[in-house]
């Protein structure tokens, strides 16, 4: 999706058929110069000569269209891309099928290591008003990664499922949520979430509090906390999520026991949205007091908030996708009848246990793809969104950009927001990135 080449004839960086007028019998419109079709001949510009460029060809950008039902994919677009010509015997397309990894080498979000072939396949286009278009591959396209973009199609092909069948989708989006009157932030502030969402920033600049913010559109007891922060002001914000078609949810709470809800402008007792939350939370491994001492099933219990059952059927699961770093986990019972984690990670030695045996960054990555089965055994049922609020914390640059690759595989189904203390500005390939800009008061976006 380059800017030096835009084509005519389904050929170019972009399949683009803005504005093109087709006839029944292929005539030219008398308007349109230079000919879109002659007698079914193709013309097409002369574009700079830039290497090889892995244009769809005309049959997959007619499948991209009808997939998408002639809609544009952007979630918050409802923009038909076609409809009647000048003439009555005439059709008008306004419509794009645009790339999602770059047609050429140096294009938005780069070519991933792919093939031409493999770049001018079906799945890696997605149909695009001409607006929207050009709006994902501004800045390089840094704005809207490979893993977000995949999303946009899927949920807008679910959505076209359920219009057609006339039902209720699986799928779910939380596309964005904007803060009208909050502490800590400069509002108004609007945040735009990818299928992955890196939240960076300083010490006390509230990337908890999004998260926390986020959570409670469907659990009340992450506002409670705020309520003495509040003083007299009043936290306000609205969230915006698909399912597969979208729904504003407006929170207001100023105090410990009152929370309301607004859903599509209509008061509502709570939010029936189907996402589901799961998030993975800090605990302190070993307590400080002289009580007695957590079992590693009680730790993972707590830092998950999922009953131990649970953590017991989701550890058989750990270590089968082909990214992860843990090869696997399991509960033994030590000779002092003590029942500890057992882990196989990447790049130590088998058999080390959770509490004594890895480093910090070791004991993050087997909590993170404990979390990431859980998130994606969820998904399969329920809208997920997956909040990790401290374990990035641990992880250097080359381990952030694998846990980010992991998270962003097309079979994890759920989204992910991260947050990461950083003291600059940071961007990822594999996921948006938000830059929080202050602390504690007045804090922005960049």
């Amino acid at each position: 999706m380059d800017r030096y080449g835009q084509a005519y004839c389904l050929t170019g960086s972009r399949v683009d058929l803005s504005n093109l007028v087709i006839s029944t019998n292929f005539r030219r419109d008398p308007d349109q110069d230079p000919p879109l079709f002659s007698h079914a001949v193709c013309h097409h510009r002369q574009m700079p000569s830039r290497g090889q460029r892995a244009d769809f060809s005309r049959t997959v950008a007619e499948k991209l269209a009808k997939r998408a039902a002639y809609k544009c994919s952007f979630p918050t677009c409802i923009r038909s891309t076609t409809g009647p010509g000048a003439n009555e015997d005439q059709v008008s397309t306004t419509g794009k099928a645009a790339h999602i990894y770059s047609a050429s080498q140096n294009g938005p979000r780069g070519t991933g290591g792919l093939t031409l072939e493999q770049r001018q396949r079906i799945d890696n286009g997605i149909w695009l008003c001409a607006k929207h278009a050009d709006l994902v591959d501004k800045n390089g396209g840094t704005d809207f990664p490979v893993p977000t973009l995949r999303e946009y199609r899927r949920i807008h092909e679910e959505r076209i499922r359920s219009e057609r069948a006339l039902i209720s989708g699986s799928s779910a989006w939380v596309h964005s949520m904007t803060i009208n009157s909050a502490p800590i932030f400069k509002t108004p502030l609007t945040i735009h979430f990818g299928k992955v969402t890196v939240i960076c920033g300083e010490n006390h600049s509230g990337k908890t509090a999004l998260c926390d913010w986020l959570q409670g559109i469907s659990n009340p007891l992450t506002l409670c906390s705020w309520a003495d922060a509040l003083k007299s002001r009043t936290l306000s914000y609205e969230v915006t999520y698909f399912d597969p078609f979208e729904q504003r949810i407006r929170v207001r709470t100023h105090a410990h026991d009152e929370v309301e809800y607004f859903l599509n402008g209509e008061p509502t007792p709570f939010d029936p949205n189907p996402i589901r939350f799961v998030r993975l939370k800090y605990v302190q491994l070993d307590r400080r007091d002289h009580g007695p001492q957590m079992t590693d099933l009680e730790f993972l219990s707590r830092t998950l908030s999922v009953s131990p059952a649970l953590i017991r059927n989701m550890l058989p699961l750990v270590g089968v996708q082909q990214a992860s770093t843990v090869g696997g986990v399991r509960l033994e019972t030590t000779s002092g009848d003590a029942l500890r984690l057992h882990t196989d990670v990447h790049g130590t030695l088998r058999g080390l246990d959770l509490r004594y045996g890895l480093s910090n960054t070791e004991r993050c990555r087997v909590l993170l793809e404990i979390a990431a089965v859980f998130a994606r055994h969820s998904a399969k049922r329920v809208p997920t969104v997956l909040l990790i609020d401290w374990a990035a914390k641990s992880f250097d640059n080359k381990w952030m950009k694998r846990v980010l690759d992991f998270l962003s595989e097309d079979g994890n189904r759920f989204q992910t927001v991260i947050e990461r203390v950083a003291h600059g500005l940071e961007s990822w390939e594999a996921a948006r990135t938000i830059n929080l800009i202050g602390n504690k008061e007045n804090v922005t976006t960049r």
